[in-house]
């Protein structure tokens, strides 16, 4: 099966992420729509915790805030996307770009056979890059000096 294009760069954060088609390595960049997504608004505050009457300390009976539990449930629903669009032949190979937090959870979360095509994971937070920024700087990194 022949792919759409050849590389899909996800820029991505907690909270955000965008898509671009690369048809030729190094070509301009083209953004995709349809697959930019938002995620929810997350609950505010560190969750629960429980006063010991016999301390000055608190404990934390939650794992992680309930924002941390909405950028992972985000991240995971897009490395779902990933999955699918690869087992369909859209892209050859994927970049993605992200903040270290959210790459591990993206990486954790994509299947082995989406990470085979994994060309490049840069763990920088570029989510508002223009495509022309996240072109010069996907050459940079290709290109090492």
């Amino acid at each position: 099966m022949t792919a759409q294009f050849e590389t899909l760069i996800l820029v991505a954060d907690g909270g955000a992420s965008r898509a671009f088609e690369e048809h030729r390595r190094h070509g301009p960049l083209v953004e995709r729509a349809d697959w930019n997504a938002r995620a929810g608004k997350a609950a505010s505050g560190q969750g629960g915790t429980v006063v010991d009457r016999h301390g000055h300390g608190r404990h934390n009976v939650l794992e992680g805030s309930p924002a941390d539990a909405s950028e992972r449930e985000f991240l995971n629903s897009v490395a779902a996307r990933l999955d699918e669009a690869a087992a369909h032949g859209v892209f050859e190979k994927l970049v993605l770009i992200a903040p270290p937090k959210a790459l591990g959870v993206l990486r954790e979360a994509i299947k082995p056979t989406t990470w085979g095509r994994i060309e490049l994971c840069d763990p920088h937070d570029r989510i508002h890059e223009t495509p022309e920024a996240l072109r010069a700087h996907l050459h940079a990194v290709r290109m090492p000096a």
